[in-house]
């Protein structure tokens, strides 16, 4: 990478991720921005399969993540990236269009405090029903459920770009953000991610609005494909990961204000009961269909039972979990 302004640097950390890495980063490297200023890393945590043979072919920097969690791959990487933006990536990402870093970093040239810019996920053709759901919620039912923030933003915010929307985010009505294409401005959250213990990737953007640095930018308009499910198999294995080794194994490193704030408990009962008893989800999601015209709708119900199961179960008969929900802290400043 040539040194200067405007290098950009894709922070990937994988494991096993043949199946998507090369359409991943062929939408890099298929960028219309010069290539001399995009570096790719390409953190592995002891791939099995072919990602290893696959990275080299696209100039990639290959460095070892031998704790294998994405998160600690992003720790090593944004201490090895030379960028003066860093964008947290996926294998199962790619970039929409091939102008997608010119746009990222005009916007951050055209307002030097923005210190970070995400955008919408996108489905692509051949992604499954159950993905395209994925897109209308742009996460899962409980975070889509509980965390309405960005709606109310971008009521609040001035446009800078077409469909891109300006604002400060407030720490206490935080955005659950974190990776999937979010670029950072490098100097707003290197020192973050240097840390020995855990971070989550939302974890790092919570810290990073509530010092101070919290003006960010958001295209709402396809900015990432995300191929996230396929099948139902796949979000519940995502679930059950996320809850035993992301948050109860690592609860006490963490900074979960961008989930634990106001009247969070409450909000989950609600949640819960919205879940458990399917009449409710289930007008909702005729509802959702006819008012955006989207069958994928349908399949909010099932998700949603599915996930409460999920973590009820996990509660319940998992000791880690007996007390957690008695134990949820209030919003701690930082």
């Amino acid at each position: 990478m040539n040194e200067g302004k405007n290098n950009i640097s894709f922070i990937i950390p994988t494991y096993n991720a043949e199946r998507h890495l090369v359409s991943c980063l062929e939408s890099i490297r298929n960028q219309g921005y010069p290539q001399e200023r995009v570096e790719i890393l390409v953190i592995d945590g002891g791939s099995q399969d072919t990602t290893l043979e696959i990275a080299p072919r696209f100039n990639c920097k290959i460095l070892k993540n031998p704790k294998r969690l994405a998160e600690y791959g992003v720790q090593i990487g944004m201490q090895e990236a030379r960028g003066n933006f860093l964008v947290v990536f996926a294998a199962d990402n790619e970039l929409v269009g091939n102008d997608w870093i010119y746009r990222v970093v005009n916007v951050f040239n055209g307002d030097k405090d923005i210190s970070a810019i995400w955008g919408k996920l996108a489905s692509g053709k051949e992604d499954s029903g159950l993905n395209k759901y994925f897109e209308l919620i742009q996460s899962d039912p409980l975070n889509w459920f509980l965390n309405k923030n960005l709606g109310k933003y971008k009521k609040e915010a001035r446009l800078c770009d077409k469909d891109c929307f300006v604002f400060k985010v407030d720490p206490f009505r935080p955005l659950v953000w974190g990776a999937n294409g979010l670029a950072y401005r490098a100097e707003k959250i290197k020192a973050i991610w240097n840390q020995d213990g855990y971070l989550g990737d939302n974890d790092a953007f919570q810290y990073m609005i509530e010092q101070g640095n919290n003006r960010v930018a958001y295209f709402d308009s396809p900015f990432v494909y995300h191929h996230h499910v396929a099948k139902i198999g796949d979000w519940l294995k995502k679930w059950k990961r996320n809850f035993l080794q992301h948050l109860l194994d690592k609860k006490s490193t963490r900074n979960m204000n961008w989930l634990f704030t106001g009247n969070f408990k409450i909000r989950l009962l609600f949640w819960a009961i919205y879940s458990a008893v399917p009449v409710f989800s289930i007008l909702h999601a005729i509802y959702l269909s006819v008012k955006d015209k989207n069958i994928y709708w349908f399949y909010h119900p099932l998700i949603s039972f599915l996930q409460l199961y999920t973590y009820t179960t996990l509660v319940l008969f998992n000791r880690q979990g007996h007390n957690l929900i008695g134990a949820i802290p209030k919003f701690r400043k930082v």
